[in-house]
C-alpha cells in the first residue's frame, strides 16, 4: 500500500505543478508557445484528475466533513480548468484569425481557477 501511495502523490503532486506552472506562464505571455504546450497541459492535467480520484478514493472516501467540502471545491475549479483548456485553447489553436487575444483569456482564466485549486490543497488539512 505505501509505494503505491508515494506513486500516487508524486504523480498526483509532478503533473499539478507542471500543469500550474505552464498555465500560469502562457496566461502571463498571452498564450505564447500555446500550440507546443498543449498536449504536454492536457496529458498533465489528466494525469493530475485521475491521480486526484485515486486518492480521494483512498483518503476521503469515508466522509464528507469541511476537509473534503474544501477539497472539492478545489477538484471542481480544476475541473473547469481542464475543459475550459482543452475546449479553448483547441479552438484558438485551429482558427485562421489572430488568436492571440481568445488564448490569453483562456489561460488567464485557466491559471485563476488552477489557483484557486492550489489554495484549496493547501488549506485543506487546516480547515
Amino acid at each position: 500500500m505505501q509505494p503505491l501511495l508515494i506513486t500516487l502523490v508524486a504523480l498526483h503532486v509532478l503533473s499539478s505543478v507542471f500543469w500550474a506552472g505552464s498555465t500560469f506562464v502562457l496566461a502571463r505571455t498571452g498564450g505564447a508557445d500555446a500550440a507546443r504546450l498543449f498536449r504536454p497541459q492536457i496529458g498533465a492535467a489528466v494525469v493530475a484528475a485521475v491521480s486526484g480520484v485515486l486518492l480521494w478514493n483512498l483518503f476521503h472516501a469515508g466522509g464528507f466533513g469541511k476537509a473534503e467540502n474544501v477539497l472539492a471545491l478545489g477538484a471542481c475549479a480544476a475541473l473547469a480548468a481542464l475543459a475550459i483548456q482543452a475546449v479553448g485553447v483547441r479552438r484558438g489553436l485551429r482558427t485562421s484569425r489572430p488568436a492571440a487575444p481568445r488564448l490569453a483569456l483562456v489561460y488567464r482564466t485557466s491559471a485563476g481557477l488552477l489557483l484557486v485549486t492550489v489554495i484549496c490543497m493547501a488549506i485543506a488539512r487546516y480547515v
